[in-house]
């Protein structure tokens, strides 16, 4: 592990933590129109990086383990968010709703969503996204640069909607964006973790990778594709979600070329 792994992992890291204060930087017009295919570009760059570069490292390091690994974190993230009863990447609704009508911020029982309980589900998952970017770097430049990017990506829709959320609690614009930054340095935790945990245990690194892609596998499948279909907006995030495939998969076959003639 270099230098410059480390400075690639922790730009990426603070690039994800800016994307964390989204939702209270960028209008709620320009939100209102553009989240649709963000929310469809971020499904695609997820499910393509977890296809083409996360899990497949994952099995090269682990062998037939990791999809153990992939589909215990699949499972364990499900359970997560049914126990919360909040799902973070509902962000267009919530979105749509930051001056607080209800129906955009109750979970599925009905009652208000607990900013604690958010916060900490965001922090959980914060954690989790440091970890797989680091992982990703320690493998390869391009399966660093492809995870984070996805990562970063699919966390403008969700923080969008954490920051609506925390509005509709009652919480003022300065609150509601330090907690949500406050709760972004979390990421440099689990990146560190594993930058400092993959020097005294290596196969720690395929570990995280096949967790990433067990948890990436959920949230774009499970939390984000279903958008595709919802509103009449439908065009938009079908050319969103190409985009977010073509993206990553551009950038897969460009270093595979590369690699192929060197």
């Amino acid at each position: 592990m270099d230098s410059q792994t480390v400075l690639l992992v922790f730009i990426a890291v603070g690039l994800d933590g800016v994307a964390g204060l989204a939702g209270g930087v960028l209008s709620e017009r320009w939100l209102q129109r553009r989240l649709p295919a963000l929310v469809a570009f971020a499904a695609g760059t997820l499910l393509c990086a977890v296809f083409l570069e996360v899990l497949p490292e994952a099995v090269s390091a682990l062998g037939d383990s990791a999809f153990t690994w992939a589909f215990g974190s699949f499972v364990a993230l499900a359970l997560l968010e049914w126990a919360l009863g909040h799902h973070h990447h509902q962000a267009e609704a919530a979105a749509g709703h930051v001056h607080g009508h209800a129906h955009g911020h109750t979970h599925a029982h009905g009652a208000p969503v607990l900013p604690t309980a958010l916060l900490a589900s965001d922090a959980l998952h914060n954690i989790g996204d440091g970890a797989a970017v680091a992982a990703a770097f320690l493998v390869s430049p391009n399966a660093g640069f492809a995870t984070a990017f996805a990562v970063i990506i699919h966390e403008l829709p969700q923080e969008v909607g954490d920051y609506a959320l925390l509005r509709a609690a009652g919480w003022s614009r300065a609150k509601s964006l330090v907690a949500l930054g406050a709760v972004q340095l979390t990421a440099a935790v689990g990146a560190g973790a594993v930058l400092v945990g993959t020097r005294y245990l290596p196969s720690l690194q395929g570990t995280v990778l096949a967790i990433a892609g067990g948890s990436f596998l959920y949230i774009g499948a499970v939390d984000l594709l279903p958008e595709l279909r919802r509103g009449p907006d439908s065009r938009q995030r079908v050319v969103g979600f190409l985009c977010g495939l073509l993206l990553i998969g551009g950038l897969h076959f460009v270093e595979r070329f590369l690699g192929a003639h060197h």
